[in-house]
């Protein structure tokens, strides 16, 4: 049973003044093994499937030993829950596009959820949590937060602008899982924005002319990284320190896509088609833009990278 949806509306505040960026300072404390998980596909892109790839000799496999034809994963801390965005094809019940989740050794289950189309799912640290975008029958999309059982399923609504012309996207959970990091504005036109999940109290942290979209936090949750889109054809990886408001670009050539920490905060990985214009491939970077190293170098298309934690 579906359970009744409550409204989550939310204070807006003044975003943050801009100044000179600081340099972001890597940990000094070892981390354990990490992968990246991403969602791959192949011309004519009519399949995509969940992949790991080894960080230590770049082998790639499937996600938990399993084929699933997955996109947008999103990665519990202990890296043994995956939420991802499937397509259920030949079920009448199921909406064209719906959650899923997996845990390791086990087999992928559909979260129930209201009508609608979702996507760009976000799963809290502790794994309990799920943000994601749904898109109803009228086109206008929302922010949620339910339980990963898909109980309590509530919307988070930025009183700006009319619903019918507010869009968001990339929700992303802070590191200790009391702020959700997202995009919300007009077509167009989004900008950054935090809500805290205990006090309800949201903050708009962007303002550019131009959208901002695919928010990750940083380990120590200082900084976040985005995309700022330029063009159709040119987007841009940027970091936003929290307290001082500094940005920060890397410009590298075409398009950039999906940064996500490490988490050790040492490296963020990201996709680009910035040697050939052609299919997006992974990179992973030092914070500081240096260490640029190109991982993948082939004719698939990579997106949405995820560390994930590997297991002994």
């Amino acid at each position: 049973m579906r359970t009744k949806r409550a409204l989550f509306r939310l204070l807006i505040l003044l975003p943050l003044p801009g100044c000179a960026y600081e340099e972001v300072a890597a940990p000094t404390a070892p981390s354990a093994a990490y992968d990246l998980l991403f969602e791959e596909s192949s011309f004519p892109l009519s399949t995509v499937e969940l992949k790991v790839r080894q960080s230590d000799n770049g082998t790639r496999s499937a996600l938990f030993g399993q084929t699933i034809s997955g996109a947008s994963p999103a990665v519990s801390a202990d890296g043994n829950r995956v939420l991802y965005v499937g397509t259920s094809t030949g079920q009448t019940e199921y909406d064209t596009q719906d959650l899923f989740t997996v845990v390791r050794g086990g087999a992928p289950q559909r979260i129930v959820l209201s009508p609608g189309t979702e996507y760009s799912p976000a799963l809290s640290p502790n794994g309990e949590r799920i943000a994601y975008i749904k898109l109803n029958e009228e086109g206008v999309s929302q922010l949620f937060v339910a339980l990963v059982d898909g109980r309590g399923e509530t919307p988070i609504v930025v009183t700006t602008a009319p619903a019918s012309e507010l869009r968001y996207a990339s929700p992303a959970w802070s590191p200790d899982g009391t702020r959700l990091l997202f995009s919300a504005g007009a077509p167009g036109l989004l900008h950054l924005w935090t809500v805290n999940m205990n006090s309800g109290v949201a903050q708009q942290l962007t303002n550019a002319q131009l959208s901002d979209i695919d928010g990750a936090w940083s380990p120590d949750g200082l900084t976040v990284a985005f995309v700022r889109t330029l063009s159709p054809a040119r987007s841009e990886i940027m970091l936003r320190h929290l307290t001082t408001g500094a940005e920060r670009t890397f410009a590298f050539a075409w398009r950039n896509r999906f940064p996500a920490w490490s988490p050790d905060g040492t490296r963020i990985a990201f996709v680009s088609n910035m040697t050939d214009n052609a299919d997006l491939e992974l990179y992973t970077m030092l914070p500081d833009g240096t260490g640029l190293t190109r991982l993948t170098d082939d004719e698939a298309r990579q997106q949405s990278p995820r560390w994930i934690r590997r297991q002994p």
